[in-house]
């Protein structure tokens, strides 16, 4: 059975084979094809702000998808997807400034978002992609309020506002992106400080208060749009162009202050006194070497932390890298756009990725489903004893990730339990972890592949580049 999304009455987006296809219901076919020979989708798919799409001829589809009542189209598919949860603070406000630029120049060509969630947009390393084509529509003259505009607080702003005001994870606030923190919600969060800045005013006490009185309200408000005119249409982009204008440079304001933040893991570099010079050398060095050895296209860094590795590894491949820390996860990103690297850190932890999630759970793949022979090279540096102590993963399952997510090889890098970061997380329990040993991580590895280099640090440290056997 063909199954894809339902949630939109125009039609459905299915994954075929690899390829990502969308079907169009006959009733809404003529609109979806003028605005894709619009001058304004293509100049932003030749930028590639929107997702590239063409038609697909009914010819040249299989039987499956043939029967199907009503036209085919066929987007450009994004290499690697994560989902809204996954993301830092520095990505959400990214594409949530990404949804306005699109929605601005929209407006200023005679059309307009009628949604605007996070799960409209993908990343290309870290390059959005605005990807809901359907979700754009005409603008109608004398409609002066974007109606999306509440959904984009609620599931943008808010969930930025949330998480540098009062430290709430993006994991929490956009478990569901349609969705995400009602004013209501972040109201309550607030408490006593919530008048203090102009922004919380406009954009969590004024709609909180509104929503209150529209619900004791017994009245009901009817919506008059002028009759449609040159002077009409004006106002109307001038307006929505002003509003829109605001609401970015909100959204800019939350950007700056992202930048801005410390946690305890996102000066690592600067701190880690566990490591010589001569030990960062080596292990540096052999990092460069096992990587070039693999030649990976596509590399997943697994406890990024502050991303150094990752970096080295965006220099010959795509990244994806992952940490629990989301201010690290954020400064990785911010610094991989500066500088054009291919990499997407997200805020993910190893011993719990994302579930599937959404209706029945089959909206949206879990975060292994979704890494399943995609990587080449699974980075696992200074991570395992992490997820041996603090997530209580046994050691043979933790080189079974490793070897599960890295196809063509693993970067493993053993801690030792008199190591002083290992001994500061057992906190006295070192004892009890019996099979976290060298000789059994040695073993391990070599039950799953072939070690095909070794390197053992002055500190005790010692790192394994593993390869599947032929």
């Amino acid at each position: 059975m063909l199954t894809g999304t339902f949630r939109d009455p125009a039609g459905s987006l299915f994954d075929v084979g690899g390829s990502i296809l969308r079907l169009v219901k006959p009733a809404e076919v003529a609109r979806f094809e003028a605005l894709l020979e619009s001058e304004v989708l293509g100049r932003l798919a030749a930028r590639r702000a929107v997702v590239g799409t063409q038609r697909l001829e009914a010819d040249s589809l299989p039987d499956q998808l043939a029967r199907q009542t009503g036209t085919w189209f066929k987007h450009e598919r994004v290499p690697f997807v994560s989902v809204p949860s996954e993301w830092s603070a520095a990505m959400l406000a990214t594409a949530a400034l990404h949804t306005i630029d699109v929605n601005l120049e929209l407006v200023r060509n005679g059309f307009i978002l009628k949604d605007a969630t996070p799960a409209n947009v993908l990343f290309n390393g870290t390059e959005p992609i605005f990807v809901d084509l359907p979700s754009i529509e005409p603008l109608v003259p004398g409609r002066d309020v974007w109606i999306a505009r509440h959904q984009f607080e609620t599931t943008f702003l808010l969930p930025m506002m949330a998480c540098l005001d009062r430290g709430l994870p993006i994991r929490w606030t956009l478990s569901d992106p349609a969705t995400g923190l009602a004013h209501e919600q972040y109201s309550r969060l607030l408490g006593a400080t919530r008048w203090w800045t102009l922004d919380r005013i406009r954009h969590v006490a004024m709609p909180t208060a509104l929503a209150y009185r529209t619900v004791s309200s017994k009245d009901s408000a009817t919506t008059v749009e002028r009759r449609p005119n040159a002077t009409t249409e004006r106002r109307t982009r001038y307006v929505l162009e002003r509003s829109l204008s605001t609401l970015r440079r909100t959204v800019a304001r939350l950007a700056d202050r992202i930048e801005s933040r410390e946690s305890n893991w996102s000066d690592y570099e600067s701190t880690r006194g566990h490591y010589s010079a001569q030990d960062l050398a080596q292990k540096r060095e052999f990092v460069a070497q096992a990587v070039d050895a693999v030649a990976p296209a596509w590399v997943l860094d697994v406890g990024a932390n502050t991303g150094e590795y990752s970096e080295y590894s965006a220099s010959r491949a795509s990244v994806v890298a992952i940490d629990v820390d989301e201010v690290s996860a954020s400064r990785i990103f911010l610094r991989a756009r500066a500088k054009g690297r291919s990499i997407q850190p997200l805020v993910l932890d190893a011993a719990q990725p994302t579930p599937p999630t959404g209706w029945n759970n089959g909206e949206r793949k879990s975060f292994l489903e979704r890494s399943t022979g995609r990587f080449d090279l699974a980075l696992m540096l200074a991570v395992g004893h992490h997820l041996r102590v603090t997530g209580g993963i046994p050691l043979e399952e933790i080189i079974g990730l490793g070897a599960g997510l890295g196809r063509n090889g693993v970067i493993f890098e053993f801690v030792p339990v008199s190591d002083p970061m290992f001994v500061a997380i057992a906190r006295g329990r070192e004892h009890i972890y019996t099979d976290y040993s060298l000789e059994n991580c040695e073993s391990l590895l070599g039950r799953r592949g072939r070690i095909a280099m070794r390197q053992e640090l002055s500190n005790g440290r010692v790192l394994f580049l593993m390869v599947p056997t032929a």
